[in-house]
């Protein structure tokens, strides 16, 4: 059984201003956006502890009450809250083999999720004694698990009925093990002692002989990228240090910016053109073309000073999950947008200019107006606002619409034609739907105001004209715009 939520999106992009240094730039705008995974509209969000990515790019949020499901972004999106998978605190949420999704609680409960017939099997890590999982990874065409834990080290197991896990030791007994990867034939270790590699990586093999990388006094986070070893970790000075490797012996060192120099990121991935993305007390973009990072805190939307767990969807939306605050997104609008028409992809252009919508009269000019032959034709985009993803008019913006009564009671032959916008992105039929809902709904309210239905036409049209394609703008496409008419 699947639950709809409304998805809370304030997409308020705002303009950028940098300030620049050699290794770091300031971004002030609200870039950041909160996603309210429930009704609750307290401070205080569910922690998000994972964030996975499907291959039908929906998005499985593991929170401390359970997960939930994100399909798309657009202004009328919608959270899916799954109701078979368990209501506990999901700590990892990982791809396996054959469709199958794994989640671990803090607990050391797994559920097996076969996302095609929905059929579960149930695991326990309880060898781990209650100690918690940093990651897992799976081997040997995914029968094999390999388990990292905080305080008791790294384990592996079998698949198979009945297997036993076997403890493996890399450094030292009950080591806490930050993150590991497979990478050029080894296994790949990081701990609070440094990073470590083995070749040996059967499940048969009872020890295996792990090797040090000297340049690490302590590993955090590890990926694998384009052929590319990419590790965060703490250089033997106790700084901050990002270093990447195509061999495993020549490496490459980059500089942290100076707010990750003593607090390494936990959590990193890479986006469709190649950028870093890290976070911490804040989010920060690694541009490796400029050598310079970008970062993104509270000034910027970002209302967290702790970031669990970071994602890129397959349309570049950066989600970030954090302690306390709940869901965060970063949606990347397209540079060029494109429309379907008559099964033909075609750039949409803007039907106008920005600067334009900026001399429009508003409705208390318009009350003033003699001649109302001066106004036919004209187009007038209206001051009023909706609930996030709904059609309903907030209560604050009525005073708008009231005005344009007044004006339609003082000039009797006018008629009006109501248009509904939504911003051009996600699902092109939600944004189309939600425009002429929102059209109606205005229709509606100077309706009950005693305004003849007679004298009001709607439409709607999704995300297909927008005022700009300017990604800093693109806010003033959510609009409802009148034309007066004869």
């Amino acid at each position: 059984m699947i639950k709809k939520i409304n998805i809370q999106l304030l997409f308020l992009i705002g303009f950028f201003i940098l300030e620049s240094n050699l290794h770091y730039n300031s971004v002030y705008s609200q870039v950041f956006l909160p996603v309210d995974l429930t009704e609750d509209q307290s401070d205080d969000k569910l922690p998000v502890h994972s964030i996975f990515v499907g291959e039908d790019n929906h998005k499985w949020i593991g929170t401390e009450n359970g997960v939930y499901q994100i399909e798309e972004v657009t202004e009328g999106a919608l959270v899916n809250a799954n109701e078979f998978l368990p209501k506990t605190s999901i700590l990892h949420i990982k791809r396996g083999l054959n469709n199958k999704i794994w989640f671990v609680t803090y607990a050391n409960e797994v559920t097996i999720l076969d996302t095609k017939t929905n059929q579960q099997e149930k695991q326990s890590f309880d060898f781990l004694d209650g100690k918690i999982v940093s990651n897992l990874i799976f081997s040997n065409k995914g029968e094999t698990t390999w388990i990292a834990s905080r305080g008791n080290g790294l384990w592996k197991k079998s698949l198979k009925k009945g297997s036993k896990a076997i403890k493996i030791e890399v450094k030292k007994n009950n080591e806490n093990i930050s993150d590991i990867v497979f990478f050029g034939g080894k296994l790949w270790v990081t701990s609070e002692t440094g990073l470590y590699y083995t070749k040996n990586i059967s499940l048969t093999e009872k020890k295996h002989k792990f090797k040090s990388v000297s340049d690490f006094s302590k590993g955090s986070k590890m990926l694998v990228y384009k052929n590319q070893l990419w590790v965060l970790g703490y250089d033997k000075k106790d700084k901050g240090t990002l270093k990447t490797t195509k061999d495993g012996k020549k490496w490459t060192t980059y500089a942290l910016s100076e707010s990750f120099e003593y607090q390494v990121p936990k959590i990193m991935s890479f986006d469709n053109r190649g950028n870093l993305w890290v976070a911490a007390d804040r989010v920060a973009k690694f541009d490796f073309l400029s050598k310079k990072w970008t970062g993104f805190g509270e000034k910027q939307g970002f209302q967290s000073k702790s970031a669990l767990s970071l994602a890129i969807d397959k349309n570049d939306n950066i989600w970030v999950g954090t302690e306390g605050r709940g869901l965060f997104v970063r949606v990347a609008y397209p540079e060029k947008l494109i429309a379907k028409e008559d099964g033909l992809e075609q750039e949409i252009e803007t039907i106008t200019d920005l600067e334009e919508l900026k001399e429009e009269k508003n409705l208390s000019e318009l009350l003033k107006t003699e001649e109302t032959e001066a106004i036919k034709g004209k187009k007038l985009r209206l001051k009023v606002q909706f609930k996030t993803a709904k059609a309903d008019i907030l209560p604050e913006f009525e005073n708008e619409l009231n005005e344009l009564v007044t004006f339609m009671n003082k000039n009797t032959e006018i008629r009006i034609l109501i248009e509904g916008h939504t911003a051009p992105i996600g699902n092109a039929q939600k944004n189309q739907e939600l425009s002429e809902k929102r059209a109606v709904e205005v229709r509606n309210y100077l309706i009950k105001k005693g305004i003849s239905q007679n004298r009001i036409r709607t439409v709607g049209y999704g995300g297909t004209r927008p005022i700009s394609t300017n990604r800093e703008q693109m806010k003033e496409n959510r609009r409802v715009e009148v034309i007066f008419v004869d």
